[in-house]
């Protein structure tokens, strides 16, 4: 009878093990998940903030941006500093259409790595988190448009969308990276 039940109880016990293992992971991706929307939140707050200023106010703050920036630059290279206020003239577009990829990029990081933990097939995931970036940078720009000094631009969608993708396509690459070294780490084990 001792040697009949033993198989059963290895057998049990192994699946008690696999079972703590699986509630484990489960409540590690609640945590995780949790605290990707709370960033998320946050994120989409600033986003609208940023958006809630009139037109001279953001170019202020662009032109704010762009001028530290700029003379950090000049502080590591060396430069003329005399030509600082051209140069913020002619950058600040360029900060300020970066500052909107990398808010999306993060936006497509955050919601790419949320969606891909709950959704089956993952692709459904990921294209939902497309889905959410175009939506949101239209939404975006909509809202744009009702404020003093600003205006809609599709051409700024396509750049937030842009950003957002690539989020997402950094997600997949570093989760493809992961599992790449897990494999070698198995491999090296056995």
């Amino acid at each position: 009878m001792l040697i009949c039940s033993s198989p059963f109880l290895l057998c049990t016990e192994k699946l008690l093990k696999i079972d703590r293992e699986l509630n484990r992971n489960l409540r590690l991706k609640k945590i995780y998940t949790i605290t990707a929307v709370i960033l998320l939140i946050a994120l989409y707050v600033v986003i609208f903030c940023f958006s809630a200023e009139d037109g001279e106010s953001s170019s202020r703050a662009s032109a704010a941006v762009t001028e530290a920036l700029l003379k950090g630059y000049y502080g590591i290279v060396g430069g003329h500093k005399k030509a600082l206020p051209e140069m913020v003239l002619m950058l600040e577009g360029l900060v300020r259409k970066t500052a909107h990829f990398t808010e999306y990029l993060c936006m497509g990081l955050l919601s790419c790595s949320i969606l891909d933990l709950w959704y089956q097939p993952v692709w459904r995931g990921r294209l939902l988190a497309g889905l959410q970036i175009l939506v949101s940078a239209s939404l975006d720009e909509f809202h744009q448009y009702f404020i003093p000094g600003r205006n809609a631009a599709f051409k700024d969608v396509m750049i937030d969308t842009a950003g957002g993708v690539t989020g997402i396509m950094l997600f997949l690459l570093f989760k493809s990276i992961y599992y790449m070294i897990k494999r070698l780490q198995k491999k090296t084990a056995q």
